[in-house]
């Protein structure tokens, strides 16, 4: 049957019905997608609802999660997500405001929106920082980064809308830098974020950021530098809902600055600039509390017998007891512990120096655990003062260890990141190219293994002549060495592995290379060979009159007095360790900075005591000079430790002398 033929009039009726229909079913949906749009919308706003309870506020974003279940695949279903996955972290829901990121996560890589990819991996970041696990908070952070520069790149999006987000996942890279004392990385990253918050117009974290150079400039001991840019931070915060806050924050820092300056009055100023503001504080009282420890610190630090700081640091105490701050009652207690100490009330100074142990502990904060450990070793029974010296001494290597590891790591996340995304640039390339940056990534991985591969031989190295050790100032000397090499190793060789991996990728084939590869190679065998071990049985004499007659070999003349006469198989093992390396510390001194050419050692039995007398004709140095020197520093902590005793004797141009005198 065909109405349009034989009856037109009821074909016409029929097709009015028919389009009547579709449209009204077109609108009907419309106007479902509307509504369902606004309910999720609704409840979102229902959920962030102060007077609602918890449990009232899952619900909502529940029944806003089944409705963005039925929105189709676009940007508008992801940034719904991304509201949800907000408000579940509002209410501190993490498990399900993770769950939700996932899903945004998923949608993003399905849509293709780079954005919402970024804006995932940032919020992973900051779940994996809540459970304070730095290294995969590192990761997504890094991975959230390279995506915010990918849309750098592309038209996707104009620059200013995505660059307070960028701003914000690198000011928290930085954060997480600073943390494992990678100051001057994170030091670049702060100054990116910077950039990126003005390009975006949203000043909000500008004070945080100039906050955190400052904090890196104290660290790097920049001291003007962290003043200037406190005050910068306080600059931006001005006029804005967080003015008070940051006036009261930078003025204790730079209280704080002042402070490692020693200069305590102007430090004792700044603490009471950042207390005068009342009002503000009152409603803060952990805030007040630090603050009122800070002045109560510095003004025992400027005069030790000021009544002053003692009513300043109980006050402090009080306040932070009453609202259960752990973490500042560990403070508050280190500062107590010295206070007693100084008193000679050395009962009442372990009692809290015992309080910051316990408390640091429950608060996992290591550095203040290591302060406890100290001031406990100092005030505590000798035996039991050894005790804890020994945990001092491990705590602090583990503390070490984990730092260089969470640098290296970091280091190595951003290594790898960077050659994933050059790998996915040049997929389409020759296959030489893409060998090349295979090559390229296994040089650094071998140069970075080996690199660990040194860490991790000195700490070993370091921890089993530790262990030997039974006083605090052993560690002093151990520590001090440690430093030196891991600073050599940082700045002589990994400097030199970074450049020759950065000029391998340039060009492969300069012969520049090779040559600086065989500069890294000596520097990590002349370090070896620093602090190598050495025989200390039968051919003692020999291993130590070769190692002194090497540093002569070249520009001076050796004479070298008794030797021989001592009995050194009735001479206890560590020390003839220590006298090794003192004496090796004294030739290196000489051979870097005395250009003598002219050295004499003297060995001589004197009651009970093993007599060294060292002497040059050098260009010497001024008495005044030589405590500041940190290779002599560290040769008298190595004889203290054997309970022996070290002078040292200079002027300009009248040669250097030293007399060691080690009770056997």
């Amino acid at each position: 049957m065909v109405i349009g033929l034989k009856n037109p009039i009821l074909f016409f009726k029929l097709l009015i019905l028919i389009t009547f229909f579709t449209n009204c079913t077109n609108h009907s949906g419309s106007i479902e997608k509307e509504l369902s749009d606004s309910k999720i919308e609704s409840l979102i706003l229902l959920a962030s609802d102060k007077t609602k309870s918890k449990k009232e506020k899952r619900k909502y974003l529940q029944k806003a999660y089944d409705l963005f279940l039925l929105l189709p695949d676009n940007k508008y279903k992801r940034k719904k997500i991304s509201e949800i996955s907000a408000s579940y972290s509002n209410i501190k829901d993490y498990k399900q405001s993770e769950f939700a990121n996932q899903k945004m996560l998923e949608l993003s890589i399905k849509i293709k929106d780079s954005f919402g990819i970024a804006r995932s991996y940032n919020n992973f970041g900051i779940y994996q920082r809540i459970r304070k696990k730095i290294d995969s908070a590192y990761f997504y952070f890094n991975k959230a980064e390279k995506f915010y520069t990918y849309l750098d790149k592309g038209d996707s999006y104009y620059n200013s809308f995505y660059a307070f987000d960028h701003g914000s996942v690198l000011i928290d890279l930085a954060k997480l830098s600073r943390k494992v004392k990678d100051y001057s990385y994170s030091e670049d990253l702060t100054i990116r974020a910077i950039q990126k918050f003005e390009l975006s117009g949203n000043k909000t974290y500008l004070p945080l950021s100039f906050s955190n150079l400052g904090t890196i400039a104290k660290q790097l001991e920049q001291y003007e530098d962290g003043i200037k840019y406190h005050k910068k931070a306080m600059e931006y915060a001005k006029n804005t809902p967080k003015d008070t806050l940051y006036r009261a924050i930078s003025f204790n820092n730079i209280g704080t600055v002042y402070k490692s300056l020693k200069d305590y009055n102007k430090a004792i100023v700044y603490y009471k600039k950042a207390l005068s503001h009342k009002k503000f504080l009152e409603s803060r009282p952990k805030r007040y509390a630090r603050y009122l420890d800070n002045l109560g610190y510095a003004k025992f630090l400027a005069n030790k017998d000021n009544d002053s700081a003692f009513f300043l640091f109980n006050k402090a105490y009080q306040i932070r007891d009453s609202i259960n701050d752990i973490v500042g009652l560990s403070t508050n207690s280190l500062h107590l512990a010295e206070y007693y100490q100084f008193k000679g009330n050395l009962q009442l100074s372990k009692g809290f120096a015992k309080k910051a142990k316990n408390a640091a502990r429950s608060t996992s904060d290591n550095t203040e655990l290591l302060q406890a450990y100290d001031l406990l070793a100092q005030v505590s029974p000798p035996e039991e003062g050894r005790q804890y010296a020994m945990k001092y001494i491990k705590l602090s290597d583990s503390l070490t260890k984990r730092d260089n590891l969470f640098r290296d790591k970091f280091a190595r996340i951003r290594f790898e990141s960077d050659n994933l995304q050059k790998e996915n640039e040049q997929k389409n390339k020759e296959i030489e190219e893409v060998q090349n940056q295979n090559t390229i990534y296994l040089l650094g991985m071998l140069l970075l293994v080996t690199f660990i591969a040194f860490i991790i031989y000195f700490s070993r190295q370091r921890t089993r002549y530790l262990a030997q050790q039974n006083k605090i100032v052993e560690f002093q000397a151990a520590y001090e060495t440690e430093t030196r090499i891991s600073k050599r190793l940082h700045d002589e060789l990994g400097n030199d592995i970074f450049q020759v991996m950065m000029q391998y990728q340039n060009d492969p084939h300069d012969p520049q290379i090779t040559k600086k590869l065989n500069t890294a190679y000596n520097k990590a065998r002349d370090i070896s060979r620093e602090n190598s071990e050495f025989e200390v049985d039968e051919t003692y004499t020999e291993e130590l009159t070769d190692m002194l007659t090497n540093y002569t070999e070249n520009h001076s003349k050796l004479i070298l007095r008794g030797i021989d006469k001592i009995s050194w198989d009735t001479v206890d093992k560590n020390l003839k360790i220590t006298i090794y390396r003192v004496l090796q510390e004294l030739m290196t001194n000489m051979q870097k900075h005395s250009q003598a050419d002219l050295v004499a050692i003297v060995f001589k039995n004197e009651k009970n005591k093993l007599l060294i007398k060292y002497s040059d004709n050098g260009i010497g140095i001024e008495r005044e000079d030589i405590k500041s020197k940190n290779g002599l520093r560290n040769t008298e902590k190595r004889v203290q430790a054997i309970q022996g005793n070290i002078t040292f004797d200079s002027a300009k141009d009248k040669g250097f002398k030293a007399e060691i005198k080690i009770p056997v």
